[in-house]
């Protein structure tokens, strides 16, 4: 049987992006020109099963997972400081890239820090500071004013202006100095003792209660980015035991003042979730005040997210901080979703040719975006723009990962979705060097394509 062209239901839709020298830093130094960018491809035709000698993916929508919550990047202040260097007509353009389905990226989750990360051009700061020797259990001098003064609470909104949609998580990479062992934002930890717990407690629901002033829902909050790192820039190290009194003490506040804000807890490596998140999630109180679990991908695999799932399966997963490069990593956020991911966050979302400002201890690798440092309002995209739009622009918000074969880095790999208004899409990473040819198979229909080298595809049909 051939296929009915006539007929839209058997219409196949095709976008296609692809890498190019990924990782790079010669990014920084100027555009390249880039094979394919996340334009749409000409349709194709689904039609009857036939046999075809070709990779197959098999597609069985009955068979649903996780709910995905969202995919996207991070506001963070070094974003937000170049950002706000550009004129107003070019900071909406960046805006449409970023959160636009059609036009642009398509992102529907982004992550703000409370307080400063080591991605700022600023010095480093808390919502309540003070002199040396002071306390504020009670918050009486906290204030987001800084966040206001430096745009980052604008930028936030405008955002939400253009994807009313769009779900806002923050994370904080330091309690203030007074609270610490070490007196300072860097490295130390949360000093002992329920005063501090409940302050900590205080200013948490404190700051999602300002942003909610501002119009700014926060959606989820992790009260410790990286619990087991101290390092110089804002850093604080959080055992598991005294995260699980914190987020207890957060959610009673939460609940005393109605408000919605998840919890998600650890926010850190693979390698290390099993042994931090086990004595949160073991004692009835801490699992009763977490909603999921936040992890980073900088040392470990993924396959953890799926034993912590099957673990405690009343908890969601959610990769926050992992940005990629080049399709090998397009592939790994598929793994991230294969094994039960609910969202994926890139980390910075823009550093200029200089590649500032920040104060990381590296030198980081190509941002989604790069802004010229001489000329503020010419800026260009990286591949991994459009590579992680293969994923943000079409899964969308509510939709469900359906089973598929995952196949083979040999010829193509892949994650599969089925979407609120009954699309599916499947999306299809090729790491080798030749076009592969592919056969999708899904409820009684195929269809065929030529997925490009060293790039990601996506293909997005109509349930039969």
């Amino acid at each position: 049987m051939t296929a009915n062209k006539t007929n839209k239901a058997n219409q196949v839709e095709v976008w296609w992006s692809s890498e190019k020298e990924p990782r790079a830093r010669t990014w920084f130094d100027e555009p390249k020109p880039i094979a394919y960018k996340g334009e749409a491809r000409p349709p194709l035709w689904a039609h009857a099963p036939r046999p075809e000698n070709m990779a197959t993916i098999a597609v069985f929508p009955e068979l649903a997972y996780q709910e995905i919550l969202g995919i996207g990047t991070s506001m963070e202040e070094s974003t937000v400081y170049n950002l706000a260097r550009m004129s107003p007509e070019k900071q909406d353009e960046i805006i449409s890239l970023l959160v636009d389905p059609d036009g642009g990226a398509g992102f529907s989750l982004l992550r703000i820090t409370l307080g400063t990360s080591d991605f700022t051009a600023q010095p480093f700061y808390t919502y309540d500071d003070l002199e040396e020797g002071e306390t504020d259990f009670a918050m009486e001098r906290f204030s987001i004013r800084k966040d206001m003064d430096l745009g980052i609470v604008s930028a936030v909104q405008r955002l939400l202006a253009a994807a009313p949609e769009l779900r806002i998580f923050a994370s904080s990479w330091s309690p203030p100095a007074w609270m610490k062992t070490s007196g300072d934002l860097r490295r130390g930890e949360l000093k002992q003792g329920r005063p501090y717990i409940d302050a900590l407690a205080l200013y948490y629901r404190k700051a999602i209660q300002a942003y909610k002033e501002q119009g700014i829902d926060i959606y989820a909050i992790t009260v410790q980015n990286e619990p087991l790192l101290e390092i110089d820039y804002p850093s604080c190290y959080m055992s598991p035991e005294q995260e699980r009194e914190l987020i207890v003490a957060l959610r009673r506040e939460l609940d005393a003042h109605g408000l919605s804000t998840k919890i998600w807890i650890f926010d850190h490596n693979f390698h290390d979730a099993w042994t931090y998140c086990c004595p949160i999630l073991n004692d009835e109180d801490g699992r009763r005040a977490s909603d999921g679990i936040a992890l980073h991908d900088y040392e470990g695999e993924p396959s953890v997210m799926s034993e912590l799932k099957a673990a405690y399966p009343d908890q969601t997963v959610h990769m926050t901080e992992r940005s990629i490069w080049g399709v090998a990593a397009a592939d790994r956020i598929a793994q991230y979703f294969r094994n039960w991911a609910s969202s994926y966050n890139a980390w910075v979302t823009m550093l200029d040719s200089r590649i500032g400002k920040h104060q990381w201890v590296g030198i980081p690798d190509p941002t989604l975006l790069v802004q010229h440092h001489a000329n503020r309002d010419e800026y260009w995209m990286t591949p991994e723009l459009h590579l992680t739009g293969q994923f943000a622009r079409f899964v969308k918000p509510g939709a469900r990962r359906i089973e598929s074969n995952y196949g083979s880095a040999d010829t193509v790999t892949n994650v599969a979705f089925l979407n609120p208004d009954g699309s599916i899409v499947v999306v299809v990473i090729n790491q080798t060097e030749q076009q592969q040819p592919i056969r999708i198979v899904c409820e009684g229909k195929q269809f065929e394509a030529d997925a490009p080298p060293m790039s990601v595809a996506t293909y997005r049909f109509a349930r039969r």
